[in-house]
């Protein structure tokens, strides 16, 4: 294959003049490549570092369809600029109606992707087209799926650089807690459950009415003034992540996935009402339990909070609250024990490495539990009586 023709309506979106049409995302790619911006290599360029993981994503998606949530696939338009114009040439095919059809000719030849600046440069799309040629890796076929594109001509680095700038900085994301509820919402509870637990968790723990957090996860949309959400959803799941990961029994329940993924939920719910419990003036909204590395500190000693709970067979939450009011006695350097207003220790832990260090200071607050202890404790929490 010595040339690439595309057909496109010409067209100007605001001050600029485009292409745009349909074509093979593997033509696409044989035609362009990214200007990846590097330090000391490519000074000049504009895009960035390459994720081959998204990438081999992207490819899959496109290639097999995999990672869909639904019975169809859909891409926006990759946006490319020609900015050397000696390698496409532009014949007027047809007009009508006002518009104008096109036929760009891609002379491959003319094309030399060893420079690290391209000739028609990837504005949006890289991580799409990366690998959908199959060049850069020939285990894999070529893309042969039909995607839009939009094709500027002639724009120089400069305007190419600040049109990209404009774009992206205008261009609002998509709040991941929104999408998470999308992607639950879009896909069975089982399908879930097998390849994201912990949102299925974070889903059932905001919706079931024995759950401490009923109704207080912020899941994308519109914010209800009346509500109250001390939490959002991306941060709730990624604590609930934590916490299966730090418990080694908890992950280690044996049975299939629809069975141990409920029973999962239901000790780290019992966990969380043994936390509420103990810590019950401390469950607002503007209390770092709920926020940040307080609230995923506490997820990583919930972990083992479950585990060691499992491993004496007594996992109501009641059982829980010992050891969780154990956490009470932590203390820190200041000689000050465990509070969570925002003027506590527990403010000057920041990062997600603090989170590690706090919850270790946490867990060392408990200690081994014997029956006196245990007693001791339940009466403190509340549980028992005090003895007369």
């Amino acid at each position: 294959m010595t040339n690439i023709e595309l057909y496109a309506l010409e067209g100007k979106s605001f001050d600029v003049t485009t292409y745009r049409g349909y074509a093979k995302l593997s033509d696409l790619a044989r035609i362009s490549q990214a200007d990846v911006y590097d330090e000391a290599k490519n000074p000049g360029g504009i895009q960035r570092d390459l994720n081959k993981k998204h990438a081999t994503e992207a490819y899959l998606y496109a290639a097999k369809g995999e990672g869909k949530l639904g019975e169809y696939r859909l891409w926006p338009e990759v946006v490319l600029n020609v900015r050397d114009e000696s390698v496409v040439r532009k014949e007027q095919v047809t007009k009508a109606g006002g518009q104008t059809l096109t036929k760009l000719s891609f002379d491959l030849s003319k094309i030399d992707k060893s420079s690290a600046r391209p000739q028609v440069s990837r504005v949006d799309g890289n991580h799409r087209l990366y690998f959908a040629d199959g060049e850069v890796d020939d285990t894999l076929s070529p893309v042969e799926e039909i995607t839009p594109f939009s094709i500027t001509v002639g724009l120089n680095v400069m305007a190419e650089q600040t049109l990209f700038a404009d774009v992206n900085d205008n261009h609002k994301g998509m709040n991941t807690s929104h999408l998470h509820n999308i992607i639950f919402r879009s896909a069975p509870e089982a399908k879930t459950m097998d390849e994201d637990p912990a949102l299925w968790i974070a889903i059932k723990l905001h919706e079931n009415p024995d759950s401490p957090f009923l109704g207080l996860v912020y899941r994308g949309g519109v914010r209800d003034q009346g509500s109250q959400r001390y939490i959002n959803l991306t941060s709730f799941k990624n604590g609930i992540d934590l916490l299966l990961t730090s418990g080694k029994t908890l992950n280690a329940i044996p049975g299939t996935t629809i069975e141990t993924v409920p029973a999962k939920y239901i000790l780290i719910r019992n966990y969380w009402n043994a936390v509420k419990k103990i810590y019950s003036s401390d469950w607002n909204k503007d209390s770092l339990l709920l926020k940040g590395v307080g609230y995923r500190a506490m997820s990583v000693v919930g972990g083992s909070i479950i585990d060691r709970c499992l491993a004496d067979g007594e996992t109501d939450p009641s059982d829980m609250e010992p050891l969780v009011a154990m956490t009470r006695k932590t203390r820190f350097d200041s000689g000050s024990t465990l509070d969570w207003s925002k003027n506590g220790p527990v403010s000057a832990y920041g990062g997600m490495k603090a989170v590690t260090l706090l919850a270790n200071r946490i867990l060392a607050a408990i200690a081994p539990v014997n029956e006196s202890t245990v007693r001791s404790l339940s009466t403190e929490a509340g549980v028992l009586p005090e003895k007369n």
